[in-house]
């Protein structure tokens, strides 16, 4: 009975150690692979954290988000060590996995009014952004609206431009999202460049409230332009209620565990668009 007992043991340990190999090769696939224009990424696999801890998000259909961010750049290898720190980043999962490819399309009026209302702060009572948004591991497609203060509202489309659950958006969202759909289909607002790039969702500890998120392999892409970034981005989504000091105070522990350097910077991945690719 012992020895039974022992050769299944043995089965179950050498199942957990051969399936955290696989696991840890398909993540690192995920963060090795590179692309061009979000074309080549058919053949990655979802991601899965290799010692089951993890936090399991339960939607990703909020039809409105309130919350502040703030973002460091990385230097090349930070995001292989940031993906170590086991005991602060916890893989937030969504449709099995914590990492994606996200594709969007902005869209602005002809004459750029939303870019320049951004760009140079003229205060018009207008959208910080207007974007088309899809993901590789998910099959839904969403229209999101960005405005200052860090408050989004979205709702899922279909191929056509049309509302799927309308009646399950605030009355005064359904009408900014109505009207933006219309002008879209009737090409008054168009789309002024695409963007794709490689996603890892984590939430701070415990907290499933703050997430984070890193973001590599960048790409900037309309007609014949096209750009990709040399750097990663690290982001950090937390509630209102959350102040600068104890964001301030979380960034010095991950410096400290994963001996990095990152600072909180100004960037939008909209306005880089607009000085590093179009100016150029």
């Amino acid at each position: 009975m012992k020895y039974i007992i022992l050769i299944i043991l043995i089965i179950v340990i050498s199942y957990f150690f051969i399936n955290n190999k696989k696991q840890i090769k398909q993540n690192l696939s995920f963060l090795y692979s590179t692309c061009e224009k979000g074309i080549c990424y058919e053949h990655l696999d979802k991601c899965y954290s290799p010692n089951g801890y993890q936090y399991v998000n339960g939607s990703s259909d909020d039809k409105k988000i309130e919350r502040k961010t703030f973002k460091c750049i990385l230097e090349p290898n930070d995001k292989y060590k940031l993906i170590k720190l086991e005991n602060i980043f916890i893989p937030s999962m969504m449709d099995g996995t914590f990492c994606d490819i996200v594709y969007s399309t902005y869209y602005d009026y002809n004459d750029l009014t939303v870019l320049k209302n951004r760009i140079y702060n003229l205060n018009m009572p207008l959208c910080k952004s207007i974007r088309i948004r899809k993901y590789h591991f998910n099959p839904k497609t969403y229209l999101e609206i960005k405005y200052s203060g860090g408050t989004k509202i979205r709702a899922e489309i279909d191929k056509y431009y049309n509302i799927l659950g309308i009646d399950t958006l605030e009355e005064e969202n359904r009408e900014i999202i109505v009207n933006t759909l219309d002008k879209i289909k009737n090409k008054k607002i168009n789309p002024i460049f695409d963007n794709a790039y490689k996603r890892l969702s984590f939430i701070y500890k415990h907290d499933p409230s703050m997430r984070i998120t890193i973001d590599t392999n960048i790409e900037f892409f309309k007609n014949q332009m096209y750009n990709i970034m040399d750097k990663d981005i690290l982001e950090f989504k937390i509630p209102n209620s959350v102040s600068i000091g104890e964001v301030t105070h979380f960034l010095k522990e991950i410096n400290m565990s994963a001996n990095t350097k990152l600072q909180f910077t100004n960037f939008s991945k909209f306005e880089y668009y607009y000085y590093d690719v179009i100016s150029k």
